[in-house]
C-alpha cells in the first residue's frame, strides 16, 4: 500500500513537471509569435507611410497649367495646408492618384498619432481619419516626424526622418523603427519647405 501511494505521489509530480513544462513552452512560443507578428505589423505600417509620403505633392506631368493658375504653384496640389504641412506628429499632403490634374475628394491624405494609434487621413472635406493600427494587438508608443532641409540645393528636396515607438501589449519592451523619404516631386520649391524645416541638412 506504502509502495503504492509513493509511485502515486512520484507519477503525480512528473505530470505536474510535464504540465507545468508544456504550460512554459506554449507561452514562450506564444509571446515569440506575438513579436514576431508585431515586428511584421510595424514594419508593413512603415512601408505604407514611406509609401504615400514619398508621393506627396505628385502631380500628373502631362497637365498643362492654366493662365489663371499661380506660376509659383501651378497645380492644385500645392499651396494649401492641405497639400503640404508637418508637425511633429503629423503630416497632411495632395496626391494625384488617378493623374487627371483635379484634386478630388480622396486625394487629400496624411499621417498623425492619435490616442496610441497611427491614422490617416482619407478625404478632404469633410476631414475623414481613419485608423491603421489596432492598440489591443500593437500599441504606438510614439510618431514622430522631423524634415530636414538641404541648405545648399533646393533640388535635392527635404528629407522626412520618421520614427514609430511601438510596444506589444502584453509585453512592455518597445520597438523603435527609423526611416528617411526624400521629398523629391516637380513642385517641391512651390512648398515653403523652410517653414516646416525642424533642421538643416549639411
Amino acid at each position: 500500500m506504502v509502495n503504492l501511494l509513493v509511485g502515486l505521489a512520484m507519477g503525480l509530480s512528473v505530470l505536474s513537471a510535464a504540465v507545468f513544462w508544456v504550460h512554459f513552452q506554449w507561452t514562450h512560443d506564444r509571446k515569440i509569435l506575438e513579436r514576431s507578428h508585431a515586428q511584421q505589423e510595424i514594419r508593413a505600417l512603415m512601408e505604407t507611410l514611406v509609401h504615400d509620403i514619398r508621393r506627396a505633392n505628385f502631380y500628373s506631368i502631362a497637365i498643362t497649367p492654366t493662365p489663371t493658375q499661380d506660376l509659383i504653384c501651378p497645380s492644385q496640389f500645392c499651396g494649401a495646408q492641405e497639400d503640404f504641412y508637418i508637425a511633429p506628429q503629423q503630416i497632411l499632403f495632395s496626391i494625384d492618384r488617378n493623374e487627371n490634374g483635379l484634386k478630388e475628394n480622396n486625394e487629400c491624405s496624411g499621417f498623425r498619432f492619435n490616442a496610441n494609434q497611427i491614422q490617416t487621413k482619407t478625404s478632404c472635406q469633410p476631414v475623414v481619419w481613419t485608423t491603421l493600427t489596432q492598440a489591443k494587438h500593437l500599441e504606438i508608443l510614439a510618431f514622430e516626424l522631423r524634415l530636414q532641409c538641404n541648405q545648399y540645393s533646393q533640388n535635392l528636396g527635404g528629407l522626412l526622418l520618421i520614427e514609430i515607438r511601438s510596444q506589444i501589449p502584453t509585453e512592455k519592451i518597445a520597438l523603435t523603427l527609423r526611416r528617411g523619404v526624400r521629398l523629391r516631386n516637380t513642385d517641391s520649391r512651390s512648398r515653403n519647405l523652410t517653414s516646416n524645416c525642424t533642421d538643416i541638412a549639411t
